[in-house]
């Protein structure tokens, strides 16, 4: 069961350094509009599996610099909502501006940088971490 939702495609490009920005209401749009890719976690601080990820997210911002990363905490800011993250933690993929993918739940470094590997690659295989075998393109 990986939880990949595919809902686009994507190529490795430009980035933020250093640890992943923290996001709210007012920054979220702004951030994900100038990013050309962007991860984002969506988490809580309450959540032992959220923080698990975070620090697996912060690994990943130095392995692979050509993407931003963003962490929103779902207690502070109604973006999740939004967006429809309806658990934690949850990570949303997005290609200038447009989502292309969702990640559900605790995964290894490995398997992220394979998913962003891909989903941010020219031509991404759309169904390799789908649940089930099967991918929802949206």
């Amino acid at each position: 069961m990986w939880g990949i939702e595919i809902v686009g495609e994507g190529s490795l490009g430009g980035g933020l350094s250093g640890l992943p920005k923290d996001l709210d209401d007012r920054s979220f749009d702004d951030f994900v509009r100038e990013a050309r890719y962007a991860a984002v976690l969506f988490w809580s601080g309450s959540c032992m599996p959220c923080r698990m990820v975070s620090l697996i997210f912060d690994e990943l911002q130095s392995l692979r610099p050509g993407i931003s990363f963003g962490k929103v905490n779902v207690g502070t800011s109604g973006v999740a909502g939004r967006l429809g993250v309806m658990s934690v933690p949850t990570i949303l993929l997005f290609r200038e501006g447009r989502k292309v993918a969702r990640v559900l739940g605790v995964k290894p470094l490995q398997v992220l940088l394979e998913i962003l590997d891909n989903y941010f690659s020219a031509s991404p295989r759309e169904d390799i971490y789908a649940d089930s075998g099967h991918s929802a393109l949206m």
